[in-house]
């Protein structure tokens, strides 16, 4: 595990705390990685929020926070996990693992917040730096590129992991016409609500419909949720030309 991650722990005890899963520490939470999820959702916010300020000077600060929302979301950081095989180091219990805890997106998010607290008290800050910019570089260009800030689904995917860190998932529930000429309903749904219904003449268009429909809808779901939720216009920034390592 270490040598997947780049880095040699002096006190191995603080990356296996880091990689114990709540349902094994059966005694006590204090046994599992969840305070060191909490200390590194932190760190992992601020090497983040510091990448995109000096990369990006040409970002508002409304670009920034839609950024950094969809780098440090569950999706992102579960991506980053997969990458690292995180999946086969997190010691969970045997019903949990049964379960599909090893494939559980937020599982793995956790599981990468602890891994950089480990790193964070064992190497320090310069070290965790080192190992959130090598982990998240992707997910930072994925956050400046033109598809992820392109449409109303991407908007609201943004809205969604900013506000409950869950992406909204689409389903077509019902197709009308003929075969040449159908109209189809989808529902943009987050957890098991619905927060957003719209129709179209293919599933895509219905999708975006419905993703629109729930930016509008936005404040009735998430009250924190800004008033411009809805994007006015489809032009997107144009992403650095390279994004530097160092």
């Amino acid at each position: 595990m270490q040598e997947r991650l780049g880095v040699t722990f002096r006190q191995i005890e603080h990356l296996e705390r880091a990689l114990r899963h709540r349902s094994i520490a059966a005694d006590s939470v204090f046994d599992s990685n969840e305070r060191m999820e909490f200390l590194g959702d932190s760190v992992v916010g601020l090497v983040v929020s510091e990448m995109l300020f000096c990369l990006y000077p040409h970002y508002t600060e409304g670009d920034l926070a839609k950024s950094k929302a969809y780098v440090v979301s569950e999706t992102a950081l579960a991506d980053a996990a997969q990458t690292l095989g995180l999946e086969e180091f997190v010691v969970m219990s045997s019903g949990e693992a049964a379960s599909g805890g090893r494939r559980r997106r937020s599982i793995l998010a956790d599981a990468f917040e602890a891994i950089v607290a480990a790193i964070f008290l064992d190497r320090g800050m310069m070290q965790a730096r080192k190992f959130v910019r090598a982990a998240l570089t992707q997910a930072i260009r994925s956050a400046a590129n033109d598809t992820h800030r392109g449409d109303f689904k991407s908007s609201l995917q943004e809205h969604t992991q900013a506000f409950s860190r869950k992406t909204p998932l689409y389903v077509i529930v019902s197709e009308i016409g003929q075969e040449h000429d159908k109209t189809f309903t989808a529902q943009a749904v987050v957890g098991e609500t619905v927060i957003g219904i719209g129709s179209g003449k293919s599933k895509k268009e219905a999708e975006q419909a419905a993703a629109r429909n729930a930016l509008e809808n936005l404040p009735a779901h998430f009250p924190q949720s800004l008033a411009e939720a809805v994007p006015k216009t489809t032009e997107t920034l144009a992403p650095d030309a390279s994004l530097s390592q160092s």
